[in-house]
């Protein structure tokens, strides 16, 4: 198929149209002789169909005058009337085929008019008659009759109905006739013949004068004017001019309109030329990484900006995936979920990690764009990144500062009360009990005044990382303000756990606090409340929790209090 197009291609105009132009009269002509064949086809069929129907009646006819003479029950006189009509011209056999009505009222008869195959038995069973086209053992065309004798109250001068047993309607026997149509299809034969003769003899005519005729109009209208056009492209394309154009020949409608399209489409060449070179000092200067790649992901080209924030250059990368870039960071569903969605929608943007060439992962916001031909199908990939780790650093740092303590590295009092809130409704929804300890850190306002608010800082450090080594994994400490701190406890089986916590808490500050060149021993002022037991809410909680560790100042500090209804 490939070098029948080629072939093609190779081939001039003036070749071409005499292929067209013959091959459409080759099309006419078939289909013309096709038409006359089968015209003819159905006149010798038909002629053939009647022929066989004649004989049939014929032999329907003649059954019947041996009924009406009372010879019909000889069976040699059935015998010798058959083999008469079977010596009429064209007829190769003639058979009487007896019904099982006249089976059951004389008997089955000869061998020979019994049902041979499945068409007889199907004439008789339905009434109708059958025409079937067959090949005669020595290849001669035959057409065969099989038509049905049907009884009626008046056939011919008979009635069937007091001769046969039978029923109005019924079917008494069939005749079956088999024509010869070999001569019929020799005439056809003759037919096509003929018309292949005239075909050829017209078709040479016509050769002659179609070569005479397109040569004529091609060079006139099409070669001279076109070779002209060439010339003056071939200077254009020489001397790279898109400022140059062809010139118009206003004798030549159809090339002059070519000359005005091929005008039209250099000055648009001509633009397209401008932006692409505005568009190459974009992506050179573009302060974002541009990577082009091809319908198979391999790298084309890479800016300025892709070298500087991946470290490789772009020779390094030319030819090689973009995996080479990945981080490792990303799962297989996360690229097969951004490669489904490039194909669905032709674009994908989104935050990823990638990796430099020194080994260092980096953040970047990624777009990638999938550009189609005409076809549809997808020819290039263009991704273009920012490297945005320092924003991520910064909103990461800005999430801490907006949850945490920056001090202690503890939660703050919003995402305290977050948590709080949230444990409450899990003790309804659980039916358990959760803790809540107040603790104020003694005399820390001494220490701050002696020793200084640098050293102040560095005993909250210490006082905050004694806190997370006293309580469970799953309870939440937080700095209140100045001295003051929250804990958290969920799920507590008693009050007990919660004062063994607290037990433990004041252990661990029993410890000496290294600052800088001297140390201090400080304690905890502790109070708890319980909920539900104590409050019905988050801040009644915190209110029950503050009195219990005012409870534990005023017996001496270093001590521990639960809430007391009855005290408050």
């Amino acid at each position: 198929m490939q070098s029948v197009r080629k072939l093609w291609h190779a081939i001039g105009v003036q070749e071409k149209l005499h292929i067209l132009i013959q091959g459409a009269l080759l099309i006419l002509f078939f289909v013309l002789m096709e038409w006359v064949v089968d015209h003819f086809e159905m006149q010798i069929d038909r002629s053939a169909e009647l022929r066989a129907e004649e004989a049939a009646d014929g032999l329907i006819n003649g059954m019947n005058m041996l009924m009406l003479t009372g010879q019909i029950s000889e069976p040699e006189n059935r015998r010798l009337f058959i083999e008469k009509m079977s010596k009429s011209q064209g007829i190769v056999e003639v058979r009487m085929i007896r019904g099982e009505a006249v089976k059951e009222q004389y008997g089955p008869g000869l061998p020979e008019e019994q049902p041979r195959d499945d068409i007889d038995r199907q004439v008789l069973a339905t009434g109708t008659h059958v025409f079937q086209h067959i090949t005669a053992a020595d290849g001669r065309p035959l057409l065969r009759v099989v038509m049905p004798f049907i009884a009626t109250e008046n056939f011919r001068g008979t009635n069937c109905l007091s001769c046969h047993h039978t029923e109005l309607g019924g079917v008494n026997g069939a005749a079956s006739v088999t024509i010869d149509l070999s001569v019929g299809q020799r005439q056809l034969e003759e037919i096509k013949n003929r018309l292949w003769i005239g075909h050829l003899v017209v078709q040479l005519l016509l050769l002659v004068l179609i070569t005479l005729f397109v040569r004529h109009v091609i060079v006139r209208n099409i070669t001279r004017p076109v070779k002209k056009l060439q010339h003056a492209m071939a200077e254009i394309e020489q001397d790279m001019d898109l400022s140059r154009r062809a010139v118009v020949d206003a004798d030549n409608p159809d090339i002059g309109d070519m000359a005005q399209r091929f005008n039209l489409l250099v000055e648009k060449l001509e633009v397209a030329t401008e932006r692409l070179q505005l568009f190459a000092k974009m992506f050179e200067n573009s302060g974002e990484a541009i990577l082009i790649t091809d319908e198979k992901r391999n790298i084309l080209t890479v800016n300025p900006a892709f070298e500087q924030i991946t470290q490789y250059s772009q020779a390094e990368v030319i030819g090689k995936n973009p995996k080479i870039l990945s981080s490792g960071k990303q799962t297989h569903e996360f690229y097969a979920l951004m490669w489904g969605t490039l194909e669905i929608t032709g674009k994908w943007t989104g935050e990823i990690w990638n990796r430099r060439k020194n080994g260092e992962i980096y953040a970047e916001w990624l777009s990638i764009a999938a550009v189609k031909n005409g076809k549809g199908e997808v020819i290039n990939y263009i991704s273009s990144f920012t490297d945005i780790t320092k924003r991520k650093e910064a909103e990461k740092r800005i999430e801490f500062l907006a949850h945490y303590d920056s001090l202690t590295k503890l939660p703050n009092r919003a995402l305290f009360s977050d948590r709080l809130c949230r444990a409450l409704l899990l003790a309804d929804r659980n039916k358990y009990t959760v803790g809540l300890m107040f603790l104020d850190l003694d005399k820390f306002k001494e220490i701050n005044d002696t020793l200084g608010h640098l050293a102040g800082d560095q005993l909250l450090q210490s006082v905050a990382e004694r806190l997370r080594e006293s309580v469970r994994a799953t309870d939440t400490i937080c700095r209140q303000g100045g001295d003051e701190f929250l804990i958290l406890i969920e799920a507590v089986d008693s009050s007990e756990e919660v004062e063994r916590i607290a037990t433990k808490i004041m252990d661990a500050m029993s410890r000496p606090h290294l600052l800088g060149d001297t140390s201090r021993t400080v304690s905890f002022s502790i109070g708890a409340a319980m909920y539900p037991d104590d409050a019905d809410g988050d801040e009644a909680l915190i209110k029950c929790a503050d009195r219990a560790m005012y409870q534990a100042k005023e017996s001496g500090r270093n001590n521990f209090k639960l809430y007391q209804r009855d005290a408050s």
